[in-house]
């Protein structure tokens, strides 16, 4: 008989992305089990489209959603459940209320560990996308890769090509993706260090940048569009559009955001902007990205002149593969 098995992940877009060579692996190492994958909606766009789940639920943050969680999972009755979340006491308690016989997490907090009859602990002189590994393979899993990847159809790529078009994109000017933004101030670089980016970065490359945001970013971003001769999709698409916008982009440029993380693993070559945070801990993962960080880690302290050089380097590198 089939079983199932239950994956509980993170909620931002980089931590989910993180989880996903995980997930691949848990189906590796079962073939023939339904695999179910409870996330975010920002999660769910993540994911959208992946080979390896068979069913994706979206879990509410509220009490009320927390507890139609626990009836849903006790109504498939999984036989394993695997929690990436290191410190969420709630899903902890859910994998145990479950009544899966098998369930893995993480020893992070004190008391919630108790929920998992197997828990690991976080190393922090790896990648976070190495401990959802070594979970997932404690599990039962089978590494297949280390790099996260996304999967979108022709459809959604084909949507996205109109939309850029409807923007402003003329169709062969090589788009440079940008997003520079960040919900945490002390992450952000400031729209004049990336107005002079982006500017030498057209005329250095002919690239037409286009600059992503939220609907509350949008203002910033037609002011930075105006400044370099570039695009807004600033609160124009969806997270789903965006990651398929994104697949036609040359070249990214951002900070320690989810965009980064989504160009890093369509391919794009990335160039990331870090302060404060360690990048070899939760940088962007992919093989045509460079990361600079600022010295100081504080990001006013990071130099155009860095990012330039950067950027010089990964093109090169970029060009000599091609």
């Amino acid at each position: 008989m089939k079983g199932v098995i239950a994956v509980l992940t993170l909620n931002h877009i980089g931590d989910v992305l993180f989880t996903e060579p995980a997930i691949t692996a848990l189906r590796a190492g079962y073939p023939t089990d339904r695999l179910v994958v409870i996330t975010s909606g920002e999660g769910q766009a993540v994911l959208a489209n992946h080979p390896a789940i068979d069913a994706l639920w979206v879990r509410e943050r509220t009490l009320t959603g927390w507890w139609r969680l626990v009836k849903r999972l006790r109504k498939i009755a999984p036989s394993l459940v695997v929690s990436f979340s290191p410190s969420s006491f709630g899903l902890a308690l859910a994998a145990f209320l479950s009544g899966a016989s098998k369930r893995f997490g993480f020893s992070v907090r004190p008391v919630q560990w108790r929920f998992f009859t197997t828990a690991l602990p976080f190393r922090s002189e790896r990648h976070v996308a190495d401990d959802y590994l070594a979970l997932a393979e404690a599990a039962g899993g089978k590494r297949e890769r280390r790099l996260p990847r996304l999967f979108l159809t022709d459809d959604e790529r084909e949507q996205a090509y109109q939309t850029l078009r409807a923007l402003g994109w003329d169709g062969t000017t090589p788009l440079l993706g940008c997003h520079p933004f960040s919900s945490v101030a002390h992450k952000e670089w400031g729209d004049e260090n990336f107005t002079a980016l982006l500017a030498w970065a057209s005329n250095r490359w002919s690239f037409r940048p286009i600059i992503f945001g939220s609907p509350a970013e949008r203002d910033r971003a037609e002011r930075l569009a105006t400044q370099v001769q570039g695009i807004s999709a600033a609160g124009k698409l969806s997270l789903r559009a965006f990651i398929a916008a994104a697949s036609w982009c040359a070249a990214f440029v951002g900070g320690d955001s989810g965009p980064v993380h989504i160009a890093a693993a369509l391919g794009v070559p990335t160039l990331a902007l870090y302060g404060p945070t360690d990048p070899q801990r939760t940088g962007p993962l992919g093989e045509r990205v460079a990361v600079v960080q600022s010295p100081t880690g504080t990001m006013r302290d990071l130099a155009v002149a860095a990012a330039q050089s950067a950027a010089e380097r990964l093109w090169a590198k970029v060009a000599s593969r091609q």
